[in-house]
């Protein structure tokens, strides 16, 4: 046995520390022993600890030696299912050598290697195997199926649309989510209408899911999304507007303007959100209108689209709200005046910082931090240091760190005094970022 060898073995027997940092040193020592560890690794395939035989996979992995494949494939039937998921790791580290090997396992009798196998193809990225993938979507196991329908996604395969457009539809949950989320990585137009039929499903997972794929599709999608939402129900206006929203394309504006005397109030409150993203200022005029509204979702709803809008002249009809008698929807215009960030926020946030509700001092001490405006601000964020409620004192310390005024350092080193540890923590970041050295 070679030096190497005996020092990859003398590596291999310390991988049982309960430590993981201590495996992780391990690991990199071995791999920085290079080909010369692999034959001691290999062996160590077949350790009694799963522990050791999943950092020996990793090592193998990060080596990246031919030689390892067939052990590791071997690996993939481990009894420790994260045995099993570090071999494929490694596997499809080792990259194109390992997918004849994988292919086989793609096709075995072992349904755990079978799965793992699907998943270390798709991160290997070699399009040619999609048609064997696509055969592993009848497979009599889920998790193989659902391995392969992810792994189809993951090589971006436009063979595999209509396929999976198929597994979209079927009744069961987690395929039907999995395809929805392979569809959005693919970012076909022709899948398009199928995830529209998606944001109706009775599962919320699998709307979501089909919801971000729309959104990672992007503007392509938005007359069909339009077209939906104006004929649709409920479900299928409130998921529409949300989508919209993300996608953030203008010729969704007026049809959100419309959506915001919904007859379903869930429908207006995603709507006004929505329109705040557009990021247009005539819609400012139209989420006004809302800020009166009985509902306090919906106001609350109203002012978080005005706030998205991040235009100076949201100001005024956002910190009216700092008066609603819903500490809510004061907290919420409270934060939305720090995203607008503009000049005009500060009188507005300063007379919040007397608020009764201590969530609403909290986000409007942040929010002064955020505009950036040192003058008074600074000297009242210095008085919030006193505040009764602990989580109040450490937003007014982080958003002096953020303002980084000298006049901050006496009183927040006095603040290290502070019985509660996440304002002694928040004080001393605030510290730090004024240049003063911490014992």
């Amino acid at each position: 046995m070679s030096s190497v060898s005996k020092q990859a073995t003398s590596l291999i027997s310390k991988l049982r520390s309960k430590s993981s940092a201590s495996r992780d040193t391990v690991i990199a020592d071995l791999v920085e022993l290079g080909p010369d560890a692999v034959e001691p690794l290999m062996d160590a395939l077949n350790h009694k600890d799963y522990k050791v035989r999943m950092a020996v996979a990793e090592a193998l992995g990060k080596i990246g030696d031919e030689r390892a494949i067939p052990p590791l494939i071997e690996a993939l039937s481990d009894s420790s299912k994260n045995t099993q998921e570090a071999a494929a790791g490694a596997l499809a580290a080792i990259g194109a050598a390992a997918v004849p090997a994988l292919l086989d396992a793609l096709i075995g009798s072992d349904q755990a290697a079978r799965k793992w196998a699907a998943e270390a193809l798709g991160s290997i990225g070699d399009k040619s195997v999609a048609q064997e993938l696509m055969k592993r979507l009848n497979d009599p196991n889920i998790e193989v199926q659902r391995a392969a329908v992810t792994a189809l996604g993951d090589l971006k395969s436009k063979r595999a649309i209509e396929p999976l457009i198929a597994v979209l539809r079927e009744e069961n949950v987690d395929l039907a989510k999995a395809a929805a989320e392979a569809l959005g990585k693919i970012r076909s137009e022709v899948a398009i209408e199928p995830l529209i039929g998606a944001l109706e499903s009775p599962s919320i997972d699998v709307r979501k899911a089909a919801g971000e794929s729309l959104r990672r599709v992007g503007s392509a999608a938005v007359p069909k999304l339009v077209e939906a939402v104006r004929k649709g129900d409920n479900l299928m206006r409130r998921w529409g507007v949300e989508v919209l929203g993300e996608i953030g394309d203008e010729r969704s504006l007026e049809l959100l303007v419309e959506a915001l005397d919904d007859p379903d109030e869930r429908v207006v409150r995603y709507a006004a959100v929505a329109l705040g993203k557009l990021g247009k200022e005539s819609s400012i005029k139209y989420l006004e209108a809302l800020l009166e509204h009985e509902n306090k979702d919906i106001r609350y709803a109203a002012v978080e689209g005005l706030s998205g809008t991040c235009n100076y002249k949201a100001v005024e009809p956002v910190a009216r709200c700092l008066k609603d008698p819903d500490w809510v929807v004061r907290m919420t215009s409270a934060v939305g005046l720090g995203e607008i960030a503009s000049r005009t926020c500060v009188d507005p946030l300063l007379s919040a910082l007397e608020d009764e509700e201590w969530s609403v001092r909290r986000h409007a001490a942040l929010s002064l931090g955020q505009v950036g405006i040192k003058s008074r601000a600074v000297d009242a964020l210095i008085d919030l240091l006193n505040d009764e409620k602990e989580l109040v004192r450490s937003a007014a310390a982080e958003a002096l760190g953020m303002l980084e005024d000298e006049r901050a350092i006496e009183p927040l080193q006095e603040l290290l005094h502070d019985e509660d540890p996440k304002v002694v923590a928040a004080a001393e970041e605030a510290l730090m970022k004024l240049g003063v050295e911490l014992e």
